[in-house]
């Protein structure tokens, strides 16, 4: 039987010196930049919002609300699931194409007030062995409670992108390799993880989990 090894993750971030007052300006800088800087704002963001303090897991989308106060538009961008798509790429191409096409239907291009500027952010990542390995359910449910958000993040959500070779989380992916557990391994993947936060995330992994041990 394969180990299962947690990591920590840690990310150090950083400015990129643009910053967009209008949606105008929003859209051209996305238009232009880096994959790590979208990578930051629309997956990364998550991180920020674990206790749901925002109402959305999105940097854009909060944005819209709070600065543009265009609800519309931060219902749409915060509706849009950037793990739909296989490339950065390809989720910035459909992104902008929401936002151009919400920007045909207003009478005016949306200003945020002073201060309130959207600063555009890249981060490093640091990914290092927690030295927790587990080789049961029992002993993964007991450390899956005791891991930060941090890491729960990484292995329940960042690790589909960043190995593009996987498509489901490392859970899952683990628990299928492992066990003949092919109800769990479901039930954790039809889990809508990019619209709850990394905590609701969390208990709903251990609910599943735990109904199956009692059940045994």
């Amino acid at each position: 039987m394969k180990e299962f090894q947690f990591y920590d993750y840690i990310i150090m971030i950083s400015p990129t010196g643009h910053r967009a007052s209008n949606l105008r300006e929003f859209i051209g800088i996305i238009e232009e930049c880096e994959d790590n800087v979208l990578f930051h704002h629309m997956f990364q963001s998550q991180l920020k919002y674990h206790s749901k303090i925002l109402d959305y897991n999105c940097d854009f989308a909060n944005w819209a609300s709070n600065a543009l106060e265009d609800f519309a538009l931060a219902e749409k961008i915060g509706n849009f699931n950037p793990y739909d798509y296989r490339t950065i790429s390809e989720a910035k191409s459909q992104l902008l194409e929401l936002i151009e096409a919400h920007m045909w239907d207003l009478p005016n291009i949306p200003w945020a007030r002073p201060g309130l500027e959207f600063y555009f952010s890249y981060a490093t990542s640091i990914i290092i062995p927690s030295g927790i390995k587990v080789t049961g359910l029992e002993s993964f449910t007991h450390y899956l409670r005791e891991i930060n958000n941090n890491s729960l993040y990484y292995h329940f959500c960042e690790s589909r992108k960043i190995k593009k070779e996987k498509e489901h989380d490392e859970f899952s992916l683990w628990i299928e390799e492992n066990f003949n557990e092919g109800g769990i391994v479901e039930k954790i993947r039809a889990i809508d993880f990019y619209f709850y936060s990394l905590d609701e995330n969390r208990n709903k992994i251990l609910k599943i989990i735990n109904q199956k041990l009692k059940q045994d």
